[in-house]
Formats: structure tokens, C-alpha cells, sequence
């Protein structure tokens, strides 16, 4: 027996009796540090691991010399794994929140794992039948460990996704799947955090021992929202750090289910169309709008949650933030002043019942990019709204439940040139004083808590159906409607499209090259809806492979050659945040050659750019594509040169079509050449800009 092994079998012994003194004192043993036993769920991997290398090394036996000796040294490691795994489980156990029976099983289940490898590091011999019964004991001991943590069925196999219709029960196929991966494993029938179960309706109703834990109809003042939206760092935040998070559109799902009153049996077409419009993320990503203003960074977003203030952004990649406050008795004045570290990025507040005064609107006067304000069932009044004029962005306004009158409500709107919609119910303005207004401001929705009759409707706008915006060959981009018979118009030349005579789709669009789509629906009784918005991009050809000629900037690299051919658009910048997705020519020009496995007839080259003047980002000035059979021999076929932008902007994706016909070759070469001196409308003119290129099609 050499030394290590020696070593090795000390150790185990020494465990084993640790193990085995553990067992026979658990009721009365301390934990020698508080929090140690959550050290078991990252050790348990190991003998998993061990266990099943050893098993598997008896597939290959025969081509090891050294079989006899690595099996052995492999059993041993796997016992002393497996027995500090079950050390650590009972310390795990010992800190409680775990239903007794289940626990028993696995605490047992996993003793036993660590007593039949040590029996088998003492009998050293018929090892493949030791292997084999170790790994029956593992998958025991695993089968009931992920019991607790993650529920009785979660090795339930073969279930498909159900699609989710307007006869849908939205708590049984939407709500309750989200509740079942992400807060049952800590709140099921074996593992009780906060004596609060939700592994079924009769518990969920139950609560826990808070109480209930979410009030129908007011998600703001209901436990379940009030944690969820917690800061990450934050002791009460579920779930809790390390645990698979809520997402954003899952966040607001539960949040609208609970202020829609929490049915447990009302279907999708009976809940409100912003609800309906959530389990279609991609329809929210093409009506992102694009901001000029850079992005705030982790630490100052941070900085201004609270337990009562949560700031998120409002779309994945999108630097604009929402700031949500909970809980009247909880306000704090200095959070809302504190909202001026990102005053530039905030274009949403939510102050609702909120303690908020006339002086209060002091501070919300100065968070310019404000486009949504909920002062609702505030103490504000006509003098008091008077000081939100200034705020030039702002599109949608709520003040109902306050003292405003006609004339503060009116004065305000002359002063507020982008606003879209008003909620004023439960004011002070009278049917009349909402007729007058109407007619002095016909370009604003004023929502008085209630739809005349004679109004007509307007219909949601159209469902985006696709998940990525580059279509491969042969992919349409394709919509829906929650409602049946509806007429999509739409237009691909940037125009507004006519609800009459516009092109038409029911479900699809056949898109050839790059175009600025915009799509609305239509249905006979309605209004057209609002129309969508997006940037379509095509490939009807794939190369093999995409080489760089030059080198980019090293502080855009991408992938490479490789990230012009991946199919995923370049993502928005966000301070201090290195972006990988853009390719950057700062002191050369971009210069790539296409490699087809067989010639492609091509009929144009999209290339794909970022225009942002206020970065110093540019369009190229000049585009060149070469084509022929060789690398080394190829011809120049088209030049074209993009238009120049004539006024500082911010972050704007574009695209260009080259078109080329009667081509047929293996290799296509494209260069872009990069503006060498800026204009004078920038803070650098005269240097040279930057070129940022993402993706490069053929059509």
C-alpha cells in the first residue's frame, strides 16, 4: 500500500467515525459554524462525479494497464467524498426548514452511499459490482435530495409546452409554471420556508406565517410582489441569491395576475390586453424605443434601490429606467431625491398613493426624460402639477384620485407638447369639464374610468412572432393576433402604412434584403391599431466562413470574422461594460472576404452597421464588393456610397442593401472604408470616426 493510499484510508476512517458520531448525537450536536450545511449542495457534486467515472472506467478496462490501481484510487477518493457530503447534509439538516419524512430518506439514502464505498474500500475486490451498487445508491440518494429542493415531479420527463390561448386558465398555464420553477423548491410539502407552501392552490390561499401573501387587486401592497422586487442584495428578496431569478416579464406577469385580482379560474381573453401582450416579449422588443442617452452603471443603479424603491430597466439591452415605489408608510423623501444619480436614464415613476405633495413635485420637475408618471390618489392639486411643465418627454400622465381641476389640468397640457394619454378619474372635473378639454387638446386620450358606448375601439397592435430579427433563408417574418380575422397592413420603405391600401398579410411577410418594417392591424368595427416598428434583416446565402483582412480596434473585437455571419445583432453599450458584439475600425478600414463552399448567385450584400454621431460613430463613406473563383483573383463589381448623417444623434442600427446582378462566384470581398475626417457639428471634427460593424448578408 503506497503512501497516499495509506494517507487516503487514515482520512476515511477518520470520517467515517466523525459520520457515525454525528448519527447517534444529532439531536444534540451545535453546528461548529452557522450556515456550513449549505456547503453540502456544492460537495455533493463531487462523489457524482467520482462515482460515476469509476463505473464508467470499466468500459474501457481493457486498454488501461494501470486499471487495477486507478479503480482502486478512484474508490477511495469517491468514499471520502461521499462521506463528507453526508456530513455536511446533516449539518444542512440541522439548520431546519425541511419536512422530517422526506429528509429522512435522503439522509439516509445518503449514508448509505458513503457506508457501502467504505465497505468496498475494505473488501478491495469485485469492484465493478462495488461501482455498480455505489451508483444505485447515488441515484437514490440524488432522487430524493432534488425531491425537497425542487419539488416530487421534477424528474417528471416528457411533458410538452402548453400553448397559450385566450381559453387558457392563466393561472394553471401561465402562473402556476412560473411559481413551480422558481419558488417551489424552497416552499413544497418536504421543504417549508416560512411555514409557507405553494404546491397547490388550497396552500397558496393557506399563506404563510405572515399571513396571506398577496392581497387581490393590490400588488402593491401584497408580500409576494413587495419580495420579489427587493434588491438581489436584499436579506428578503425571493428568490433568494443563487436561486434561479424571476425574470423581468415573469416579475410583471405576477404583479398585473395579483392587481387583476388573482383569479385562480379566469382565462387569458378576460384579462386586460397589456396582460395579454406579456407573453409576447418580442412584441415589447420591437417597440423599444431607441435612447440617446448612455446607460447608468450597475453601481449607481444600485445605489438607488431600496427595500421600498426597486429601479430596473424597462427592456432587456435598453439603458431607460422605471423607478417603482411601495409601501405609504415606508416613504422616504431622500430615496426620491437620490433618483437624481440616474435622472438622465429614468423615463418611468411610479409614485401611486404614495405620500407625495405639491412640494414634492419639486424634485420630480427636475427628471427631464420622464415619459410615464402615476401620481395617483396623491395629495397634489392644480398648483402643484403646474410645476411639471417643463418636463418636454412626457406621454402618459396619471392623476386620478387627487384635487386637480380643469383649469391646473389645462394649463399643464398647453405646456406638455409630447403627451399621448391622461388618467384623471376620481378628480375633480366634471363631465363637462372633460367635454372642454377633449376639444381643446383632440391629440390626448383622457381616461375618465369609463368607455361611451358609441366609441369605437381600437385593436392591439400586431404580435411579433418571430424571436430574432435576421431571418435565414426561406424564414418569414411572421405576426398574430389575439383576435381572430384580423388584417395585418404593412409597409417596407419607412412610410406609415394605410389601414385601406397598403399592402396586406393574415399572418406573414415574405422579406428579401434589410427594410424598416411597419406593421398595424386592422378588423372591420375597430380602429387600426398603433403601428409596430423594426428593423428586418435577411440572408439568402450562408458562407462557410467570413475572414478579416484588417484588424479591428482591440476594444471592439467581437468574434471576429465569425461574428459577422453569427445571426445576433450588436447589443446597446452600457458604461463600463466591455461590449463584444461590434466590430470597431478605428485606424484601419474594414476589409473581409466571404468563403462559399460552392459559388453563390447573390443578388446584393446587406452590410450591417451602428450610426451614433454623438460617439463619433459613422456610416461608412464608401462600400466596395469584389467577387471571383479565387481569392486571389477577383474583380470589383459595385461601389456604393451610404448618405452621411447631417445632425448629431445617438444610438441608432441601420443596415444597407448593395445590390449586384448577374453574379455567380465563391468568394465576395467587401470593403468599407470609414470617414477619415469628421463635420463640424461634432465635439471632434476633423478626426478620423469610428466604423462598427456587426453582420454581413447575402441576399
Amino acid at each position: 500500500m503506497g503512501k497516499v493510499e495509506k494517507i487516503g484510508n487514515l482520512i476515511l476512517w477518520g470520517l467515517q467515525g466523525f459520520l457515525v458520531f454525528l448519527l447517534i448525537f444529532q439531536s444534540s450536536f451545535a453546528l461548529p459554524l452557522v450556515g456550513i450545511g449549505h456547503l453540502h449542495p456544492l460537495i455533493l457534486h463531487l462523489p457524482i462525479g467520482f462515482g460515476v467515472l469509476l463505473l464508467g472506467l470499466f468500459a474501457i478496462k481493457n486498454q488501461l494497464p494501470s486499471f487495477e490501481v486507478l479503480a482502486e484510487f478512484l474508490l477511495l477518493i469517491t468514499a471520502i467524498f461521499s462521506t463528507i457530503t453526508a456530513i455536511f447534509g446533516l449539518f444542512l439538516a440541522k439548520e431546519g426548514g425541511f419536512e422530517t419524512s422526506a429528509l429522512d430518506w435522503h439522509q439516509w439514502s445518503g449514508v448509505a452511499v458513503s457506508f457501502l464505498y467504505f465497505v468496498w474500500v475494505l473488501l478491495r475486490r469485485n469492484l465493478l459490482i462495488g461501482a455498480a451498487l455505489g451508483f444505485a445508491a447515488l441515484v437514490v440518494a440524488g432522487h430524493t435530495g432534488a425531491s425537497i429542493t425542487h419539488g416530487e415531479d421534477y424528474l417528471r420527463f416528457g411533458e410538452k409546452a402548453t400553448e397559450i390561448t385566450s381559453e387558457s386558465v392563466v393561472f394553471e398555464d401561465i402562473v402556476q409554471p412560473i411559481l413551480k420553477a422558481k419558488c417551489e423548491s424552497c416552499h413544497n410539502d418536504q421543504k417549508t420556508k416560512g411555514a409557507l407552501k405553494m404546491n397547490s392552490i388550497a396552500n397558496l390561499m393557506k399563506g404563510g406565517k405572515h399571513g396571506a401573501i398577496w392581497k387581490a387587486g393590490d400588488a402593491l401592497n401584497s408580500h409576494l410582489i413587495q419580495r420579489i422586487k427587493l434588491p438581489m442584495n436584499a436579506k428578503e428578496h425571493m428568490p433568494p441569491l443563487g436561486k434561479a431569478q424571476l425574470t423581468l416579464d415573469e416579475i410583471t406577469i405576477l404583479t398585473l395576475w395579483v392587481k387583476e385580482g388573482a383569479s385562480f379560474d379566469k382565462k387569458m381573453g378576460q384579462f386586460s390586453a397589456d396582460f395579454q401582450k406579456l407573453l409576447q416579449p418580442n412584441t415589447l422588443t420591437a417597440n423599444t424605443k431607441s435612447y440617446d442617452f448612455s446607460a447608468a452603471s450597475e453601481s449607481s443603479i444600485e445605489s438607488v434601490n431600496t427595500p421600498y424603491c426597486t429601479v430596473y430597466p424597462i427592456a432587456n439591452e435598453s439603458p431607460a429606467l422605471q423607478a417603482d415605489f411601495y409601501v405609504a408608510a415606508k416613504f422616504d423623501p431622500i430615496t426620491l431625491s437620490n433618483l437624481s444619480q440616474v435622472s438622465e436614464q429614468l423615463v418611468g415613476l411610479q409614485l401611486s398613493k404614495m405620500p407625495i405633495t405639491n412640494e414634492s413635485l419639486n424634485l420630480v420637475s427636475k427628471f427631464s426624460h420622464l415619459e410615464k408618471l402615476n401620481l395617483n390618489f396623491t395629495s397634489i392639486d392644480d398648483a402643484g402639477i403646474a410645476q411639471l411643465a417643463g418636463l418636454n418627454h412626457l406621454e402618459q400622465l396619471s392623476v386620478s384620485g387627487t384635487k386637480v381641476g380643469k383649469s391646473g389640468v389645462s394649463k399643464l397640457l398647453a405646456k406638455l407638447p409630447a403627451l399621448k394619454e391622461i388618467h384623471v378619474w376620481s378628480t375633480n372635473l366634471s363631465t363637462a369639464d372633460l367635454g372642454a378639454l377633449r376639444n381643446q387638446f383632440p391629440k390626448v386620450s383622457f381616461d375618465a374610468g369609463y368607455i361611451p358606448k358609441e366609441e369605437t375601439l381600437q385593436i392591439n397592435p400586431p404580435i411579433l412572432v418571430n424571436e430574432n430579427l435576421i431571418l435565414k433563408p426561406g424564414e418569414k417574418l411572421n405576426f398574430k393576433h389575439t383576435l381572430r380575422d384580423v388584417l395585418f397592413r404593412y409597409t417596407l420603405n419607412d412610410s406609415l402604412p394605410d389601414s385601406l391600401r397598403s399592402p396586406a398579410t393574415k399572418a406573414s411577410i415574405a422579406i428579401t434584403n434589410y427594410a424598416k418594417v411597419r406593421i398595424l392591424a386592422t378588423k372591420p368595427g375597430w380602429l387600426a391599431s398603433k403601428p409596430i416598428d423594426m428593423r428586418v434583416y435577411k440572408s439568402q446565402f450562408i458562407p462557410a466562413r467570413i475572414d478579416l483582412l484588417t484588424k479591428p480596434d482591440p476594444t471592439y473585437p467581437a468574434a471576429g470574422g465569425a461574428s459577422l455571419y453569427d445571426f445576433v445583432l450588436g447589443a446597446r453599450e452600457v458604461k463600463g461594460v466591455s461590449n463584444y458584439s461590434w466590430l470597431g475600425f478605428k485606424e484601419t478600414d474594414f476589409d473581409a472576404v466571404a468563403t462559399f463552399a460552392q459559388p453563390a448567385p447573390i443578388h446584393g450584400v446587406t452590410l450591417s452597421y451602428l450610426e451614433r454621431t454623438d460617439s463619433d460613430v459613422f456610416p461608412p463613406v464608401k462600400v466596395e464588393v469584389w467577387a471571383g473563383e479565387s481569392p486571389d483573383k477577383l474583380r470589383l463589381i459595385t461601389t456604393v456610397k451610404p448618405s452621411q448623417p447631417k445632425e448629431k444623434n445617438g444610438y441608432s442600427p441601420r443596415g444597407i442593401n448593395i445590390p449586384v446582378t448577374g453574379i455567380k462566384a465563391k468568394y465576395y470581398r467587401i470593403k468599407a472604408e470609414r470617414l477619415k475626417r469628421m463635420p463640424a457639428f461634432v465635439d471632434n471634427k476633423g478626426k478620423g470616426a469610428w466604423l462598427r460593424v456587426d453582420e454581413l448578408l447575402f441576399y
